[in-house]
């Protein structure tokens, strides 16, 4: 294993005390086409008490390098192709299935995307809740079924006597969601993963939920991994980001620092074409400027990427870009960048 400095150049910067290490991880899988490198090489620290952001388009490695952190992918077809997670020093890719449900939903739990496919729609929303303090904290049935309640109501669920005994489809989406959060919280873990928290709620909900998040993560000091695509929501919660394209880590900075001077051509694509409501008094529609987008689509990810893996897309891709991949570099203050020819628009 590379040490932590050569691996990672924000190492030993300020007072920094991961709780999670990845370290060159590589996930691939195998079907009748061949191996895609859904994640490939990709390193980066979580600290104690942070939320740290983990952003790019669909297809670019973010919930498999999540869901690989508690081995939740299949294998097969997945293979661990190469690298480390570590959990306070100790290899979660070494631990077999038995250490793991101590692990699951105990010290790291996740946030899924639909809560509505990751509920249990044949179980009470108070027993799915009650089931995960009876497994690890071993509490019983009835002292379980007070604290799902309780952390019913730290979500901010109404009447959560009665919303207990509800099944998940009787839950509107926001509410689902809040649902979640609580069966994610209840054991009080240290590492919270969550997975487009946010995604098909209405702005007013998506607002209340990271809110939430937000006061329950300073509550029980949990270490959050937000995983998005809204960069609005990363912008509001994340002390730092890490921006992925194609399974690979493309850059990361401190989140003040890359959204006002973002040095990747493809933070800079995906930051311009972000909506944005504020205009001129005045300006007519006609004037309004236009989203720019991205030309192009994610690779395919079959077999070895070669060059860069943006060069296809790139409007700043030279010879080399095409022929050579870029190493991570740190360009001062822990702005840590993939590219040849980054900065300026």
């Amino acid at each position: 294993m590379t040490s932590n400095a050569a691996r990672n150049p924000l190492a030993g910067i300020g007072s920094r005390d991961p709780i999670i290490q990845i370290d060159d991880l590589k996930v691939w899988f195998a079907n009748r086409d061949g191996i895609l490198r859904a994640v490939d090489g990709v390193s980066f620290d979580l600290q104690r008490g942070e939320t740290l952001g983990l952003v790019g388009e669909s297809g670019c490695g973010k919930s498999v390098t999540a869901m690989t952190m508690l081995q939740l992918i299949p294998s097969p077809p997945s293979v661990i192709a190469g690298g480390s997670i570590c959990y306070n020093g100790a290899d979660l890719l070494q631990f077999d299935e038995k250490r793991m449900r101590k692990i699951r939903g105990n010290e790291i739990s996740m946030i899924f995307q639909d809560p509505m496919t990751s509920l249990n729609p044949v179980l009470t929303v108070g027993e799915q809740i009650a089931e995960t303090a009876v497994l690890h904290r071993k509490l019983g049935r009835r002292a379980a079924r007070e604290l799902a309640v309780e952390m019913l109501h730290r979500v901010n669920i109404p009447e959560p006597e009665r919303r207990a005994d509800e099944y998940p489809h009787q839950f509107s989406g926001g509410m689902r969601q809040r649902a979640m959060i609580a069966a994610a919280l209840v054991c009080n873990p240290k590492v919270l993963i969550a997975d487009e928290p946010t995604t098909a709620l209405d702005v007013t909900i998506q607002a209340q939920i990271i809110e939430l998040m937000l006061d329950l993560k300073r509550e029980f000091d949990t270490s959050i991994i937000m995983i998005t695509h809204d960069l609005g929501v990363v912008a509001e919660t994340c002390a730092r980001v890490v921006v992925m394209y194609a399974g690979r880590k493309v850059e990361e900075a401190a989140g003040g620092e890359l959204f006002a001077a973002p040095l990747h051509p493809y933070t800079q694509g995906l930051l311009s074409a972000t909506p944005r409501l504020e205009t001129a008094p005045g300006t007519r529609r006609a004037d309004r400027p236009r989203l720019v987008e991205i030309p192009g689509m994610v690779p395919t990810l079959k077999g070895e990427l070669k060059g860069c893996c943006f060069a296809p897309r790139c409007h700043k891709a030279t010879a080399i870009c095409r022929e050579s991949a870029p190493t991570l570099e740190d360009r001062g203050n822990g702005h840590i960048v993939s590219c040849f020819n980054c900065g300026g628009a």
